[in-house]
């Protein structure tokens, strides 16, 4: 009841939306099954984050739940799972970022997350790409900055089509 009163009634008297039955029914469904997915693909990004951590070709991996991330500590007290998303600094600029993103073939090239397909984006050039140079830059968006959406895709084939990507 105070979900309905607090919540969904002023969401409701501000967007306006009306659903239509089938909408709303597809909508549920994927709620039903929302945790089992955020858990798969939070797990399947911790493994990502670890292998891409590992790998000569990597400057840096933005993961929560990297022993190594600067609020690793903050994040193991205030989440249970590290996220889907994972951002990373391959070695060299915009070229190798870009050599990198053209060679994957499971991973979808977007500026949308949180899909269950993997999808990767270049932050300089899409989500960020209104700001100036200065303003990315002392946000840390930098041109050689990726960002993985970790889907539902096996694990293994993901490392597998990184790896052969990185090569």
């Amino acid at each position: 009841a105070k979900f309905k009163e607090n919540i969904l009634k002023p969401f409701l008297r501000h967007t306006g939306p009306a659903i239509s039955p089938f909408n709303a029914w597809v909508l549920l469904k994927g709620l039903e099954t929302i945790k089992i997915r955020v858990e798969a693909q939070s797990n399947a990004a911790l493994e990502i984050a670890q292998f891409l951590d590992k790998h000569s070709k990597i400057e840096k991996v933005f993961y929560p739940f990297l022993r190594n991330f600067s609020q690793y500590s903050l994040a193991k007290k205030q989440q249970s799972l590290g996220g889907t998303i994972l951002s990373f600094k391959i070695k060299g600029k915009k070229k190798e970022a870009f050599k990198f993103i053209n060679k994957l073939k499971i991973f979808d090239i977007s500026n949308n997350l949180g899909d269950t397909k993997s999808i990767v984006t270049h932050p300089t050039t899409t989500t960020h790409r209104i700001l100036t140079e200065n303003e990315r830059l002392s946000l840390g968006i930098t041109e050689n900055l990726i960002r993985l959406s970790i889907g539902l895709e096996t694990i293994s084939d993901l490392k597998k089509d990184l790896a052969t990507a990185l090569k």
